[in-house]
């Protein structure tokens, strides 16, 4: 989601020049789980875009997976393989047994974290344990780490991005904000179709979102929020 700000030079040009132009991407993944299921092998896609846009082909890169609880276990790093359309990637993860993994997307692009993320960790279910539901909130917090949407957008409604990833802080802040729905959802699946904001090179891309991502990424910043003092 990068909806882009009016003061993006002034934020790339405080930005080391190496990772301001050549050297970030955005990583968004294609199929982010509600949970996994312990001893299940789970094929995860993703899709690298420099400076958010342009897809990414040839890079050599891996998800590494950290376990949380339920026993010791190593981090376990797969390396992904080239999917099907330049800039797609995919890597088969066999998540262990655990209350909870993170899973961290190395893209290969660039070093210092620029071409990295690392999602919010993803709850783990046994045999016979109900499968967890995601309220509406926690969803769209879910996606807005997973598409990528922080490392162009500054979001203090979703802290855990910035606490864990780099933010070039280029887009629009969203800190705060309620936009209006139906715009939000125009950018979101057309954003060809609306005028560029502001005057960087970069632009908003089509990420090909569900119509369910959609909505859950226009809820957390149309709707009211759920945490004080906003």
């Amino acid at each position: 989601m990068v909806l882009l700000h009016r003061a993006a030079l002034a934020a790339i040009t405080g930005v080391a020049g190496y990772a301001a132009w050549g050297g970030w991407a955005v990583i968004s993944v294609a199929n982010l789980p509600d949970h996994f299921e312990a001893g299940s092998p789970y094929r995860i896609e993703y899709t690298v875009r420099q400076h958010g846009v342009t897809l990414l082909g040839g890079l050599t890169g891996a998800v590494l997976m950290r376990a949380e609880a339920a026993g010791s276990v190593a981090p376990l790093e797969t390396r992904a393989q080239a999917g099907a359309t330049t800039g797609r990637y995919v890597a088969t993860i066999t998540v262990p047994d655990a209350d909870r993994v993170t899973l961290i997307i190395k893209s290969g692009f660039s070093g210092g974290g620029w071409g990295d993320l690392t999602l919010l960790s993803i709850p783990v279910v046994r045999a016979g344990q109900a499968r967890p539901v995601p309220t509406p909130a926690e969803r769209g917090r879910q996606l807005f780490v997973a598409k990528g949407c922080g490392t162009c957008h500054v979001n203090g409604d979703v802290p855990e991005f910035a606490s864990m990833n780099r933010v070039m802080g280029i887009a629009p802040e969203l800190t705060g904000r309620r936009l209006e729905a139906a715009y939000v959802r125009q950018r979101l699946t057309n954003p060809s179709s609306l005028p560029a904001i502001g005057n960087s090179p970069v632009r908003m891309p089509d990420l090909g979102l569900t119509p369910a991502e959609v909505e859950a990424l226009v809820g957390l910043v149309s709707g009211p929020s759920d945490r004080a003092g906003l």
